[in-house]
């Protein structure tokens, strides 16, 4: 099942900032009792709208025993995944829930592995965070067929019957950062122009699609705004170092960065300094760098003037969110078909403010 931003559940009413929605307030949990497989390594949106009938059997646990959980993350490698691990554990907890969970370590054939054999260990319900929507199939296509639902968290799947999909609304968070670019270059040049560098997420996955179609349209509405270069960082701090340390030797003049995770933005700041091509905030050939996530590497770089912005989402919450609306299909109830949890714009202004801290800095509590 493919993302689709239309579908997303009533947000009601935006804040006053660019790119800010109502803030989810929740107070986060360490720990969880969790078993661990062997092939282990290592908005407030309303519930009406689209959603899938509570209805399969097969989603509820034995007579007396606890519900069992099937959970395949893409990685641990980067914060957010390990957020999302944390919230996932989080929610297994409030729930009542048994763990059952699988890192696939970038491996898209070891994730449809690894979700096949938790479907063998008689999970009453599966947790997908895929790594590639298209690879990913098959593993839903088995739990359809043996009756399990299917949860997916962040990214989404292209095919297969998912249960819910929690996730922030990436279109709207690569807009976001469109439009906070072109902002900026406004107040700069009295006008929104100027030359911008688009670094895409990674191919293959939802998030990376839907952040590269809100920013592309967005920035499109801007005709004296260049988009100089577009080149896939694929959430990851070396290739994008190495994709913009190749695009500031091209391009004499950029004026800003769109990074469509913090990885990829951390990347790029590592490029521009070592090409003696840093200025601070304020001066006129300060290259802006906005990314999206919250990671604790961008805070930060915010902090030291390294990075202007951040799209924060929040991992662990959302996740533990995605673990009720389990609780919730057992129930009979109904859920969410797609669940869009907010985003907020942090900068210098805001990162100490009390919104902020109401929204939750989720990449303090991730230690790697």
């Amino acid at each position: 099942m493919a993302w689709n931003s239309g579908r997303f559940d009533a947000w009601g009413k935006l804040g006053a900032t660019a790119g800010t929605v109502v803030l989810c307030a929740a107070t986060v949990l360490a720990g969880c009792s969790k078993s661990e497989s062997p092939s282990s390594s290592g908005t407030a949106a309303s519930d009406a709208g689209a959603s899938a009938p509570a209805a399969m059997a097969s989603a509820a646990p034995a007579a007396g025993g606890k519900t069992k959980i099937g959970f395949s993350v893409s990685t641990l490698n980067n914060a957010f995944f390990v957020g999302l691990k944390l919230g996932v554990e989080k929610g297994s907890k409030d729930q009542g829930f048994d763990l059952v969970q699988t890192n696939a370590n970038g491996d898209a054939q070891q994730q449809v592995n690894d979700a096949i054999n938790l479907l063998s260990q008689g999970v009453n319900a599966l947790v997908l965070n895929p790594i590639d929507s298209k690879a990913i199939i098959p593993a839903v296509e088995k739990a359809n067929s043996m009756g399990i639902p299917v949860f997916m968290l962040d990214r989404g799947s292209d095919g297969g019957k998912v249960t819910s999909f929690v996730a922030s609304d990436n279109v709207a968070l690569g807009a976001t950062g469109a439009k906070w670019i072109a902002d900026q270059l406004k107040t700069r040049y009295g006008s929104p122009k100027g030359n911008v560098v688009d670094l895409i997420g990674l191919v293959g996955t939802t998030a990376a699609t839907d952040r590269e179609k809100g920013f592309s349209d967005e920035i499109a509405k801007y005709p004296d705004i260049k988009v100089v270069a577009r080149q896939e960082g694929a959430f990851d701090q070396e290739k994008s170092l190495n994709a913009m340390t190749d695009i500031l030797q091209k391009f004499p003049q950029i004026d800003a960065v769109f990074g469509a995770n913090d990885d990829n933005t951390v990347g790029a700041e590592k490029a521009i300094d070592n090409a003696n091509r840093y200025k601070p905030l304020g001066d006129k050939d300060h290259i802006m760098v906005i990314g999206a996530d919250g990671t604790a590497q961008a805070l930060s770089a915010i902090r030291a003037g390294k990075q202007d912005a951040t799209i924060s989402q929040n991992p662990i919450e959302m996740a533990a969110k995605a673990l009720s609306f389990i609780t919730d299909y057992q129930a009979k109830k109904d859920v969410p078909a797609n669940y869009a949890w907010p985003t907020l714009l942090i900068d210098k202004s805001n990162i100490d403010s009390d919104e902020t801290k109401k929204y939750g800095l989720w990449s303090l509590q991730v230690s790697q």
